[in-house]
């Protein structure tokens, strides 16, 4: 099957309902993750403040999930490598929720991840995609974009979540990292790449 072709088959099953059961879920309404208590300030820690995506699509977020992203990697490499056409690795990172879950509960961690969920959506076009890939983690793809360009994505999508993630101010951050293909690389190399500058980001916090 053409590369493309199998690209948009899985891509019309984004709109169907998920058949299969993700790695690890949020926990059902009314049967929280069990608490324990710090020793030493008694504040409730949450065990586990959200889920590990898995699948297709990821439900909590209402993005794509981990296997679409892995598979689209793949394509859009193959598309960047015939047409010498540009794009662009974005990962971004909600940093801070563990702290949020300290102080708040696991509802409104939830709440956060899924408002920058939203929020990053709003920020890109149509032919670029979103997928959770990590726990607290969004990748990015940004087709028909240089790394130069990928800024004026970045800088918008920072903004955006440091005025509206209003409920999280003092405690969350957003970090990003971004990356186009180097001379002779592939997405995976952007995505490497991407991976350093993000973590070199989050070391800074």
């Amino acid at each position: 099957m053409d590369t493309f072709q199998e690209l948009s088959a899985v891509d019309s099953d984004r709109t169907s309902p998920a058949t299969e059961t993700p790695a690890a879920t949020s926990e059902p309404a009314g049967d929280r993750a069990p608490e324990a208590t710090d020793p030493e300030d008694g504040i409730p820690v949450i065990a586990r403040p959200v889920s590990t995506p898995g699948g297709w699509s990821d439900p909590q977020t209402g993005t794509d999930g981990p296997r679409y992203w892995d598979r689209l990697i793949l394509s859009e490499s193959a598309r960047v490598s015939r047409y010498k056409r540009p794009a662009t690795v974005v990962l971004v990172e909600i940093a801070g929720l563990a702290d949020l879950g300290r102080l708040w509960g696991p509802r409104v961690v939830e709440h956060t991840l899924a408002s920058a969920a939203r929020i990053l959506s709003k920020e890109i076009r149509t032919s670029d995609h979103i997928a959770r890939i990590e726990p607290l983690r969004f990748g990015v793809l940004l087709t028909e974009t240089t790394e130069i360009a990928a800024i004026n994505f970045v800088e918008r999508a920072r903004t955006a979540c440091d005025r509206d993630l209003q409920v999280a101010t003092e405690v969350v951050g957003v970090a990003f990292g971004w990356a186009s293909p180097p001379n002779g690389g592939d997405l995976s190399d952007a995505m490497a790449i991407a991976t350093k500058r993000l973590e070199a980001e989050l070391a800074e916090r």
